[in-house]
């Protein structure tokens, strides 16, 4: 199948009886996005924003990561091109942002990747804005971070998602770039530093 043609709903199952959901043989849990929000507050407030981030970096990642490994599992895509499109459409379907790729250059032979878009509706710039108002870098921390775990467990080496934009802070959109840790600058290192012993 096509990444347009993957429909989450098909393998959710909210069990009353039981009390459990599952999304394939992943136990979900349904939150009000406020609880998120009020929690990035807290952990800020608590241990300071780089902590903070180091710790929405790395949950994100989890995610990410397990979210490819699980669609490569259970579901035929096309191609690998599908597969890693696949990403973006589940964060879609799980209500977390509207994820939009705009470019993507990928070369495993030489690895090379290269992947940009727009993320539309984020969750987390908007909990950022509610709870803690405009801040002065980039708040999409979790989602860095997914984009991160799942491009990287997709190829094989580790990649980096750094938001040049984001509403957060005042821009118009929310933006992404994806590529090889060893490709960016200054600009990536607290990120690169907060994922550097998560597994490839």
């Amino acid at each position: 199948m096509t990444a347009n043609e993957f429909d989450y709903t098909k393998d959710l199952r909210l069990d009353y009886q039981s009390g459990i959901v599952t999304f394939q043989h992943t136990r979900l849990v349904m939150l009000d996005v406020d609880t998120l929000g009020l929690l990035r507050s807290i952990l800020i407030n608590e241990l300071g924003r780089d902590k903070a981030r180091t710790i929405f970096l790395q949950f994100g990642y989890q995610q990410g990561y397990a979210d490819l490994l699980q669609l490569k599992t259970h579901y035929s895509f096309d191609s690998e091109q599908d597969l890693l499109a696949a990403g973006p459409v589940i964060h879609t379907w799980e209500g977390v942002v509207k994820a939009i790729p705009h470019e993507l250059r990928l070369n495993r032979e030489n690895g090379d990747f290269y992947m940009r878009g727009i993320w539309a509706n984020s969750y987390e710039a908007d909990q950022h804005l509610a709870y803690l108002g405009q801040s002065n870098e980039v708040v999409c921390w979790s989602l860095m971070g997914y984009a991160s775990g799942y491009a990287t467990a997709f190829f094989g080496k580790k990649l980096i998602a750094v938001e040049p934009a984001c509403i957060g802070k005042g821009d118009e959109t929310c933006e992404f770039e994806i590529k090889p840790e060893a490709d960016w600058g200054d600009e990536a290192q607290p990120y690169i530093e907060a994922l550097k012993n998560f597994k490839i």
